[in-house]
């Protein structure tokens, strides 16, 4: 058997890249939320959506999406469907909730995010599950 390269090879691996970093970011944020101070939780009192007393809940559900994109990060490499599948939903969900800050100060961010989301969309959409085993 030889070993060939499959096409779209870059597009995978920027994919992956990307995914990884988005990973680690929001791991990186739900360890800091699960560990914030009481001052810190008493500056966003009645400001969280479902939570109104304390950042443990937002702290959860970004430590364990993170954990989730992070390793599908690392599996996009070898492009196994199920990742490719995260990765694709992932980058979905981030463009849509980018779209949410396009009116704010923060749009310059909003932008770049967006775009960010859309290479991880078409490398995965289009190469992703090329060649793969299910």
């Amino acid at each position: 058997m030889s070993a060939q390269r499959k096409s779209g090879t870059g597009w995978i691996v920027v994919s992956a890249i990307l995914l990884i970093l988005a990973g680690a970011s929001l791991l990186i944020n739900g360890l800091w939320a699960l560990h914030a101070t009481n001052a810190i939780q008493n500056q966003t009192h009645d400001s969280l959506l479902f939570s109104q007393s304390n950042l443990d809940t937002w702290g959860w559900i970004y430590t364990i999406v993170g954990a989730v994109v992070l390793l599908a990060g690392f599996a996009v490499f070898w492009r196994v469907p199920w990742a490719v599948y995260v990765g694709l939903a992932a980058a979905m969900v981030g463009m849509v909730f980018a779209f949410f800050w396009l009116f704010t100060p923060y749009w310059p961010d909003a932008l770049i995010s967006i775009l960010l989301n859309g290479v991880v969309i078409y490398g995965l959409g289009a190469y992703g599950l090329e060649g793969a085993s299910a």
